[in-house]
């Protein structure tokens, strides 16, 4: 299952331990960075990549990739912000949840 900024919000079903795929547009030469927030232990941060656009275009962005896991069965929420590595966690703009239902 592949999540994208569209499906913040909503509920989506997993498999305990199938892997799923939140990609969020991105662009590094701005200082914002996605950043995500795990529940403890029930979902595993399998890999976080960075693809970027291929059009040439200096300045341009890309797309975050985060691979996770649900290790145990239940609604578990993932909270993403957008912030740069120099500020605290109260100056990040409004971030995304998602909701995903491990059975």
């Amino acid at each position: 299952m592949e999540l994208t900024e569209s499906d913040a919000g909503a509920e989506h079903a997993v498999g305990v331990g199938q892997e799923f795929v939140v990609r969020l547009k991105e662009n590094r030469t701005t200082g914002y960075r996605w950043h995500l927030a795990l529940p403890e232990d029930d979902v595993v941060l399998d890999d976080d990549t960075f693809e970027p656009d291929t059009s040439g275009r200096p300045g341009k962005g890309g797309v975050r990739m985060f691979r996770l896991r649900a290790t145990k069965a239940g609604t578990h929420r993932l909270a993403a912000t957008q912030q740069r590595a120099w500020e605290s966690g109260g100056d990040a703009p409004p971030g995304l949840e998602f909701r995903v239902t491990a059975r």
